[in-house]
Order: C-alpha cells, then sequence, then structure tokens
C-alpha cells in the first residue's frame, strides 16, 4: 500500500492469478509455507500479503475475502504470530519461525533479564507487568494497567510496537469490547498477550541454545532464498534485530550473581525427592542463568511450592532431548543449598504476597522476596 500524490493504491493480483490467496485457510497455508511475512507492500517486490491478494477486497467486510478480516482470523488460529514485526509495521510470523524470531529479535534476552541489565525501559516493565498475572488483555485494559493515559504515562503505542518488534508481545485475537451489562459493543480491539502463552516457554525460546546473530543469518537467509531480488541493506531494514551480540555475551558473563525463580514439573520429574540421596543434581539450563547464580525451585501441582534453594556450579553442559511436552538444550549442575516446608512459599502466597502469578520459566524475584527466601 502507498500513497501516490495524496491517494492510497493498494497493490494485487487478479482473482484469477495462480498466485492470489483466495481464502483465509490459502493465507495461513502460505505462511506456514513461507514462514513469515509482512502485512502490506514494502521493500521487497512481492514480499507481502497485500500483493498476493485481490485490491478490490480489502476492507470490503466481507471475511471470506477481505484481506483486512483476514488479519483478525489468522491472529485468532493459534497458527500464526500477529504484530508489528517489520519495521514496526503488521506483519505475521509461523509458529516455526517464531523461535528464531524470539532469539534474533530479543538478543537472547527474557525480558526480566532484559530489565536487569538495564536494556528495557521503565514503560515497557510496566506494560511486561500487566502479563505475570493475566495471559491476555484488551489493549485498552492493558493502557489502564500499565499506567498509560490521561495524567499518566505516555507514548503506550510506541512501547507496546517496540515490545511486539523484540516478539515479547503479539496481538493473539481482535475482540469486541463488554459494557457493564456484559454485552458487546464498538469495532473489534487488539487483544495483547505473550507468544510464550500461545506456544510455551520452552518453545518459544527453544533456539536461545544459538547466539543471536546465527538465527538473524538463518532468517536472512530464508528470505534471499525466497526472493533472490532482495538485497542486504533491503533485508537488514525490514528484520531489524539486535546487533552487538558478542559484547551483550562479554556483559552477561561477568555480571553480578542474580537469584531466579525456576519450575520444576513433578509430573516429568520426581523433583520432590531428588535430594533424598544427592545435594547435587543436573538439571535443565534456563536462559539467562550462568555459574554462580542462586536458583529457588519452585515445584507445580500437586506440590505448588517452592522446595529448595541451589547455587548454580556449573553449565552449558551439552545434553539434547525432546519430546511433545519438553525440550532441553543443555544442562547445569546445581547444589542444595537449603529446604523449605511445602506449606512456606505456596502459589497462593507468591501470587499475594510478592505478585508472581505464573512461573513458567526462569524469572528473576523481587527484593522482599528474595529475603523472605534467605
Amino acid at each position: 500500500m502507498a500513497n501516490e500524490n495524496g491517494t492510497w493504491i493498494m497493490y494485487g493480483v487478479e482473482w484469477d492469478d495462480p498466485e492470489c490467496l483466495h481464502t483465509v485457510r490459502d493465507a495461513i497455508n502460505y505462511l506456514n509455507e513461507v514462514g513469515f511475512l509482512p502485512l502490506f507492500k514494502n521493500d521487497i517486490p512481492g514480499f507481502s500479503l497485500e500483493e498476493r491478494t485481490v485490491p478490490e477486497y480489502w476492507w470490503c467486510g466481507d471475511p471470506k475475502v477481505d484481506p483486512w478480516e483476514w488479519r483478525e482470523l489468522i491472529a485468532r488460529s493459534g497458527e500464526v504470530a500477529y504484530g508489528k514485526f517489520f519495521e514496526k509495521k503488521a506483519g505475521f510470523i509461523s509458529k516455526e519461525w517464531l523461535p528464531f524470531f524470539a532469539n534474533y529479535r530479543r538478543d537472547g534476552y527474557d525480558f526480566d533479564a532484559l530489565w536487569d541489565d538495564e536494556k528495557a525501559s521503565r514503560r515497557q516493565k510496566k506494560i511486561m507487568d500487566c502479563f505475570e498475572k493475566e495471559d491476555e488483555l484488551y489493549s485498552n485494559e492493558l493502557k489502564l494497567r500499565a499506567g498509560f493515559g490521561k495524567d499518566g504515562e505516555k507514548g503506550f503505542d510506541g512501547t507496546v510496537t517496540d515490545l511486539l518488534m523484540k516478539t515479547y508481545l503479539c496481538v493473539k485475537d481482535f475482540r469486541q469490547r463488554k459494557n457493564k451489562k456484559g454485552e458487546f459493543y464498538g469495532w473489534p480491539i487488539a487483544i495483547y498477550s505473550k507468544p510464550e502463552a500461545l506456544w510455551g516457554y520452552d518453545y518459544v525460546t527453544s533456539r536461545y541454545d544459538e547466539s543471536p546473530a546465527e538465527s538473524g543469518k538463518t532468517i536472512e537467509k530464508h528470505v534471499m532464498d525466497m526472493y533472490p531480488i532482495a538485497t542486504a541493506a533491503q533485508i537488514k531494514r525490514l528484520l531489524g534485530g539486535a546487533f552487538g551480540t558478542e559484547v551483550r555475551s562479554k556483559k552477561k558473563k561477568f555480571r553480578q550473581p542474580k537469584e531466579w525463580i525456576i519450575p520444576a514439573n513433578p509430573k516429568y520429574y520426581d523433583i520432590v525427592h531428588a535430594f533424598d540421596d544427592e545435594t547435587i543434581i543436573n538439571w535443565k539450563q534456563g536462559a539467562g542463568i550462568i555459574e554462580g547464580d542462586t536458583v529457588f525451585m519452585y515445584v507445580g501441582a500437586p506440590v505448588s511450592s517452592v522446595l529448595y534453594k541451589c547455587k548454580v556450579i556449573e553449565t552449558d553442559i551439552p545434553y539434547e532431548y525432546s519430546d511433545r511436552n519438553l525440550t532441553i538444550k543443555a544442562l547445569m549442575k546445581i547444589q542444595l543449598q537449603k529446604k523449605y516446608n511445602p506449606e512456606e512459599f505456596t502459589f497462593e502466597v507468591l501470587k499475594n504476597e510478592y505478585g508472581i502469578a505464573a512461573i513458567r520459566g526462569p524469572r528473576g524475584i523481587t527484593n522482599s522476596l528474595s529475603e523472605a527466601l534467605n
């Protein structure tokens, strides 16, 4: 889509063109095939949903043929992530390719680690904190909860866009709002979510074992394979991402020890009795954890409580394992330092007293919880 002399021009194909996408199912299948795609025309010829559809059907309001309506259905499908992913403009990333983008765009950081290393803004932190207790939020509700708007923080849209570009957020759906009577009204608005809430923490971060630069090169090569006409400058501008990885890695290596709370699922491993006869065990290494850190192990249901405090004494132990529930790329060696009464730091205590409502992956802890645990 381009503005020529004050007039918006749509580019596309005829209905009977072999490259034309006729239905939302065609679009989803195509997105899964190509892996990722901007919504509108850009510097790379042919690299957009716009250029694969009939221009006259845009904004006609018929979800059978209107690509603008399709974007809502695609976001809702759970097969493809939607958001402002390309030059701060809308686009799609398939489930297969999301881990590559997450590693590349996040520069290998979970958001908690990004904040701890002073690479995230206070506004970004306010927004991401809202998703500690919620898997999804209406855009207007997120704005209110994060303290933006009249007499509050400014720059909500720009801050959300930055988080979308880094893949910390995506648009899960579009829905109408509800009034006090529970009745729907108005136009559908964006529902934001973390990709981890769609596809799980382990899957989204499954490329963290490689450098962000490697993931970036894989993405770049894929674009060049699909669109040989694209120049390196065009690809770099469209993909964006994190640079200076060597500097980041050096800083992470020499940072001060950090405390984490990590999940342990008793359905997959008998963690309750893991330290009955041993004080040192191997455990799945979480992204960002280094030797010298402390991990507090939260054991999931039916225990639902923090049981152990351990010191990380070795990391980056090679290990390959994958099934439908779990993927492990490396192990860390942890040494038991303290056991806790299962009634002491329960899920309810963590949620009500320390504001921790979800432990899906390694995350930092607050000063107050650190004091209590220590």
